[in-house]
């Protein structure tokens, strides 16, 4: 007999459904199922059933014991629960900038085709072709370009195609004894040993830091870079300077070379003014004059960009030979003397390696690798699975949950 007072939906989903146990018959059990639906128990049935959908009848938000999510960030009312409250203007923006960086890539072989138009087949190829003394300078400015040309699209390729540096499914750091657990409460997340991403819901070594526009973590995460697609971190950041400093030479040796044709532009302007500039009289064709625009315009961006990499060039450098990210810049505020601090020297091996012939070439030696998982953490710790890594991350999430409440409070 049914039950009065209970919907024929929430009855046959409650008696007959696979995973739930069959309604008894008693008055007693009607009569609390009656209250329930009257206090709205349908509705929350069908929230719980759209939350646990596709997961097993038992798993519930904030489970401990539950699997670990393979796909990280996509619980948006767990990322809630801890902490993570997502700016939703934020979020649009970051998806903006991975966008755009694909894009970003295209304007960038966009410029070194422009400069290789304007220096190689434009200005000096025709003078290496005719030959004498003018052609012994016009190669060896071709070969100096290309050179440069070369290990500029290396090392971009390099920093766009390599992993910056990912903390390892499972990680978790080496557990903390009772005098270390003391001195951490006292400290903030960013200066603690053991540091919990609230977002990824995981364990991150030291100075790693979460990148809202890849939504992961990224070791020793410098910035996120739309020019490279990437961001640039631990594995990537060699390759980053790199293609920084390959693209200032390159684009200073561009200018200079471009220096004289760019002056020669302004003088059959002039020429071209006087004498008009259409008829018989005049001193530049079409041809030539889309040629001369053409150099123009590849001297005026070879200048800008020379005169923008420049600061870069200063402020990473600084950064390099002071062991700090451009994240760590704008946290550190006042806390000097800095801990990660060795020496310049030891700072910028630290960098880009022990082997001097390697500091040239975007590529790491085995060795640097293996030196990179010490400076980053990742030895630190070790990588569990399953129910031991829900553990572990316990105590941190409860942490994290009412730190959250009180801040809402």
């Amino acid at each position: 007999a049914r039950i009065q007072g209970v919907p024929r939906s929430l009855e046959s989903r409650t008696v007959d459904g696979p995973n739930t146990r069959r309604l008894s018959s008693s008055s007693s059990f009607a009569h609390r199922d009656a209250r329930a639906v009257g206090r709205g128990a349908a509705r929350s049935v069908d929230r719980r059933g759209d939350v646990g959908r596709g997961a097993p009848a038992t798993r519930r938000r904030g489970d401990m014991t539950a699997p670990a999510r393979e796909t990280r960030e996509t619980d948006e009312a767990t990322v809630r629960d801890m902490g993570g409250d997502r700016n939703v203007f934020a979020s649009r923006a970051c998806d903006a900038c991975r966008a755009l960086g694909s894009f970003m890539v295209l304007v960038v072989l966009a410029i070194v085709g422009l400069t290789y138009y304007a220096t190689v087949v434009v200005v000096y190829w025709p003078v290496a072709r005719e030959g004498g003394e003018d052609a012994r300078l016009a190669t060896g400015a071709l070969c100096a370009y290309h050179v440069f040309a070369f290990m500029l699209l290396w090392s971009y390729f390099a920093c766009v195609l390599t992993e910056p540096g990912g903390v390892p499914k499972g990680w978790t750091p080496a557990p903390e004894d009772p005098e270390e657990a003391a001195s951490e409460a006292k400290k903030s997340n960013s200066e603690k040993r053991r540091r919990f991403c609230k977002k990824c819901a995981a364990w991150k070594p030291t100075r790693t830091h979460h990148c809202s526009v890849c939504k992961r973590c990224v070791l020793k995460m410098d910035h996120h870079c739309v020019w490279v697609a990437n961001c640039v971190g631990a594995y990537n950041y060699k390759f980053f300077l790199q293609f920084l400093a390959y693209t200032f030479l390159a684009t200073v040796l561009d200018a200079i070379l471009l220096l004289s044709n760019f002056i020669d532009f302004f003088k059959d302007v002039e020429e071209s003014q006087a004498a008009g500039s259409q008829g018989a009289d005049a001193k530049v064709d079409p041809a030539e004059g889309t040629e001369l625009a053409v150099v123009f315009v590849t001297f005026i961006v070879n200048v800008a960009f020379s005169a923008s990499l420049l600061g870069f060039l200063v402020m990473h450098g600084n950064l390099i030979l002071s062991n700090m990210t451009t994240i760590e810049m704008y946290e550190k505020k006042k806390t000097l003397p800095w801990k990660y601090d060795l020496g310049k020297f030891r700072n910028f091996k630290q960098v880009f390696g022990e082997n001097a012939f390697m500091w040239f070439f975007p590529v790491h030696s085995s060795s640097h690798l293996e030196k990179m998982r010490v400076q980053t953490g990742i030895s630190d710790g070790e990588c569990l699975e399953g129910a031991a890594y829900a553990r572990a991350c316990e105590s941190a999430q409860r942490e994290a949950t009412i730190g959250n409440r009180k801040g809402r409070a």
